[in-house]
């Protein structure tokens, strides 16, 4: 399978998000962590674990290499996640006592910068070949391409609680938007801007009578992926 519109460094790309990431968390106070997110149901300290553990299953993912051919891109990963609407408890209780096990804010980011600076480290770094992740095959760039999709549209769900902090790389955008554009045809109204699609084509924010009137037949493809 190829790539689909993969362009630009990939590892630079998820490396300076990462980083960008690690700087945003490094001044969260205790008061902070407690802010709901763009994410139903999750705080911030729910989200930073999440974004750590996804790091850390990125780190593992370079322990499976494969020689079979790829199944899967940056992009149609994402059709096995589809978005089924709001959470359960079921979803939620497992994050929340993990990251309820952190007593401060200073613990928890002393943890997360620390995975975090492994995870931008080896991205920068990582090889080539393709790689067996969650039971499909992706080329190198394609993985960490799917994963700075995922941290870019995470970012924009922690500036729901820190409005104030610098955005997501542009670069991770463009590939978050490139994702939703190959997942729904490309069909969005022109007015929106790049955060804005990210918010609405995953169902973080709901189309309004103006949005659905403009898509037409395509708002039910929408939200893309959850």
């Amino acid at each position: 399978m190829g790539t689909t519109r993969l362009s630009g460094d990939v590892r630079a790309i998820l490396g300076d998000e990462l980083d960008r990431l690690r700087q945003i968390v490094a001044g969260v106070s205790d008061a902070e962590i407690g802010r709901a997110t763009g994410c139903e149901g999750w705080r911030v300290a729910d989200l930073l674990v999440h974004l750590r553990l996804g790091t850390e299953e990125l780190l593992r993912g370079w322990a499976m290499p494969s020689d079979d051919p790829a199944d899967r891109d940056y992009v149609t990963y994402w059709q096995d996640w589809p978005a089924h609407g709001p959470p359960s408890f079921a979803d939620l209780r497992w994050i929340w006592a993990n990251s309820a096990s952190y007593a401060t804010a200073a613990s928890l980011r002393r943890h997360f910068d620390d995975v975090l600076a492994a995870g931008a480290a080896v991205s920068r770094q990582a090889p080539g070949g393709r790689l067996r992740f969650q039971g499909h095959v992706l080329a190198a760039d394609d993985l960490l391409a799917m994963f700075a999709v995922e941290f870019a549209i995470h970012h924009l769900d922690l500036l729901v609680a820190l409005p104030d902090r610098p955005g997501p790389v542009p670069a991770a955008l463009d590939l978050a938007a490139n994702t939703l554009d190959g997942l729904l045809g490309g069909q969005h109204p022109a007015s929106w801007d790049e955060p804005t699609y990210l918010r609405k084509g995953t169902g973080r924010a709901p189309l309004d009578a103006a949005d659905l009137a403009e898509l037409g037949a395509a708002a039910s493809r929408y939200p893309a992926f959850g």
